[in-house]
């Protein structure tokens, strides 16, 4: 039952300094203010997976049973909802964020919309009296995505999966699956009043999700990664490809297709002439500028690849000197664009990373972690960097290594 309207709290500014800077939370990154945020779970499991986001972006997290009383930057509530009535999950949700003042409060939702999403979601914005709720349960990794309004795995509609057997309806609406009233657009700058769902499939969508300025949001673990990145905005990544496999080429698509990464081709023609680069460092530098992940690649595609041998033969050039003028040319391009912030380097293929290296003049390569097998993150004198040999990695492994980078930048 929904609570009387005048029990609610007034809606309250976004963002508003209602806290101190919480430097002696986090000793790591002193005088810098940080917002406090509110999660609620309605499962365990869901709680950790979604408090690890934050965690990787360097929060202070906590789970805990009082989250109106903790320090910490990022709190997390398992309320143990998910099989519960729509009337007890309301209540029980209700009755937390009643006493939440915190500057985000973020609905972890499952990301299939098992259990109550709408009368928690709802409970929310009642008992804050906020106006506006951003919802998407998209989790990219996983593949749930939302199209239309409706909810996928992968290509594969959530009514033709075996998680529709714990829905109340047989649907993949997501308005209906909420069982409240809900707004569908495609561009979080066009919500309404009310829970909107925004279309969302990859990370770069709801990274733009999570740049509008809500106070409300419910979703996945998929849309708290992207708050993560929001509100750390790191520098961008620079990734420099000189390996000709066929793992590394869809690895780079993805990386373009799920973050919005910039491809720019080397022009193989200019590095076997030995011929400065001013054409890619100047395209690097200005999508740099505007925050985006650059991409640089001898080897786009299967036809460039031909082409460039093609004409290196003509050149009476061997594989080494085609290997070494192509290298060189990519190192060359690095040492320009690392005048530029970022938030570090990945270098894929042994001969570029090689190259990269001796045209820096670097002197110490100190070994830090691993995204993955084979992925090893390292510290080029005072640049991070992540190296990959061309054929190694799964299709999401430059994601991944741009992401650790991210979350690692301080």
């Amino acid at each position: 039952m929904k609570p009387n309207q005048t029990q609610l709290n007034p809606a309250r500014k976004l963002f508003s300094p209602k806290y101190p800077p919480v430097d002696t939370i986090n000793t790591q990154t002193p005088n810098i203010h940080r917002m406090r945020i509110a999660v609620i779970a309605d499962d365990l499991t869901g709680a950790l997976d979604t408090g690890v986001q934050f965690t990787q972006w360097g929060y202070q997290t906590q789970l805990t049973d009082h989250p109106e009383t903790s320090i910490a930057e990022v709190t997390i509530t398992n309320t143990d909802t998910r099989n519960k009535t729509p009337t007890e999950a309301y209540q029980t949700v209700y009755n937390i964020a009643k006493q939440l003042t915190h500057d985000i409060i973020y609905k972890k939702l499952d990301s299939t919309l098992r259990g109550n999403p709408g009368p928690e979601t709802q409970a929310i914005l009642d008992a804050t009296g906020e106006t506006t709720a951003i919802l998407t349960p998209t989790y990219p990794p996983t593949g749930r995505r939302v199209h239309n309004g409706h909810l996928y795995i992968h290509d594969t509609p959530i009514t033709e999966t075996e998680y529709i057997n714990e829905y109340r309806h047989r649907t993949s609406y997501i308005p209906e699956i909420l069982e409240t009233q809900a707004h569908i657009t495609k561009n979080p700058e066009n919500i309404k009043p009310g829970i909107n769902i925004i279309d969302t499939t990859t990370e770069k969508d709801l990274i733009e999700t999570t740049r509008h300025n809500t106070r409300i949001l419910a979703g996945s673990a998929g849309l708290a990664d992207a708050l993560c990145q929001t509100l750390r905005n790191p520098p961008p990544v620079i990734t420099i490809i000189g390996s000709m496999r066929i793992q590394t080429r869809n690895q780079t698509t993805q990386l373009e297709t799920r973050l919005g990464a910039t491809i720019i081709p080397l022009d193989t023609t200019k590095a076997l002439n030995r011929t400065p680069q001013y054409d890619a460092i100047h395209a690097a530098e200005t999508a740099l500028k505007t925050g985006q992940d650059v991409v640089i690649t001898s080897t786009p595609s299967t036809e460039i690849i031909e082409q460039t041998k093609t004409k290196a033969q003509r050149m009476s050039l061997t594989p080494e000197e085609l290997e070494k003028r192509v290298t060189a040319a990519l190192a060359e391009i690095t040492e320009n664009l690392l005048k530029h912030k970022t938030s570090g380097l990945i270098l894929t293929g042994g001969a570029t990373a090689l190259a990269v290296t001796e045209r820096l003049a670097i002197k110490n390569i100190e070994i830090l972690d691993e995204v993955e097998p084979g992925v090893p993150v390292l510290r080029l004198d005072q640049t991070s960097a992540i190296t990959k040999a061309g054929g190694f990695g799964q299709p999401d492994t430059l994601i991944r290594a741009t992401k650790y980078l991210k979350r690692k930048h301080r």
